[in-house]
């Protein structure tokens, strides 16, 4: 079995999707479709930066979905079976659309909304991200009795993601270091996947209700349940509560490697993925897939 995955953010730079744009018609339309949607030409973001653009909040998740429907629209053409679509984050949004779940209009409209919502809520709670690696679930959540950080992203055994009031951050960096952890600061505007979200996910409730949700054509697997949903009211939900709650992203690969999917296929920007999916399990087979050459050479 296989399954298709999409990154979320952190995964762009400068110059992703251009090889798409340059050898393949359909990822120029997909590209040019958004730019049209948006009235503003975000594939030159993605082609040509600057990189500060990219790392705000409100371009960064619309250019990685943009990047991730072109690769998926030439993807698509390999006529490849897939059992069930995922992704982290951001990425779990980008299903939608190849699921059948949304259109590509309604998407972007959903992903733009998202990005300005937790921009926002961003600013009123002012919070960031804690890469924590080396250190266990069971010793982070005993370290954290007195709840001064909240578990934003488990990606694999041995790298979960914290979410941290700024006030709180170098208390929590000193503490954890000190269990020999190594602590990297994301460069992200707001502790996400927490909640520091919670104005986001109401304001992110309304604009679901204006939205056609369709029961999905392919199974996705969900962050929030780390289980498979086809019905539209549960996926509506889980992309809710995901705002607000832990990404459980290990859980979610070990889900598709119980029903016995052995091949994955990540589509998008940068390689994040592959990496993570090989530390939960060195066996898999794992195919990044961003340019011409990732492409021609599938099998």
């Amino acid at each position: 079995m296989k399954a298709v995955i999409f990154p979320g953010q952190g995964a762009q730079y400068v110059g992703m999707g251009k090889d798409l744009n340059d050898n393949f018609p359909k990822a120029r339309e997909i590209f040019n479709k958004i730019d049209s949607i948006l009235g503003f030409k975000l594939s030159q973001r993605c082609f040509l930066g600057p990189s500060d653009v990219l790392k705000d909040t409100a371009t960064q998740q619309l250019a990685i979905l943009a990047t991730s429907l072109a690769v998926f629209e030439i993807f698509r053409e390999k006529n490849i079976e897939i059992s069930y679509f995922s992704g982290l984050s951001l990425g779990e949004y980008t299903c939608l659309y190849p699921s059948g779940v949304l259109s590509l209009e309604e998407l972007i409209i959903l992903v733009k909304e998202r990005a300005s919502a937790m921009q926002e809520a961003a600013l009123s709670c002012p919070s960031s991200m804690l890469a924590v690696i080396g250190l266990e679930e069971n010793v982070l959540r005993e370290e954290n009795k007195d709840s001064i950080f909240y578990i934003a992203n488990i990606n694999s055994s041995r790298q979960i993601v914290v979410s941290v009031d700024l006030k709180n951050k170098d208390r929590v960096k000193l503490r954890l270091e000190s269990l020999k952890a190594k602590i990297v600061e994301l460069d992200v505007s707001g502790g996400f996947h927490s909640p520091f979200m919670e104005k986001a996910k109401e304001r992110l409730k309304k604009v679901m209700e204006n939205l056609n949700f369709s029961d999905a054509k392919v199974p996705i697997v969900s962050n929030f349940t780390a289980k498979s949903h086809i019905k539209a009211k549960e996926i509506k939900e889980n992309l809710i509560n995901q705002l607000t709650h832990t990404v459980l992203w290990k859980e979610c690969v070990e889900f598709m490697i119980n029903k016995g999917v052995r091949v994955f296929f990540e589509l998008g920007p940068s390689s994040v993925l592959k990496g993570i999916i090989k530390k939960i399990n060195p066996q898999l087979e794992v195919f990044s897939v961003e340019k011409k050459d990732d492409l021609d050479n599938l099998p």
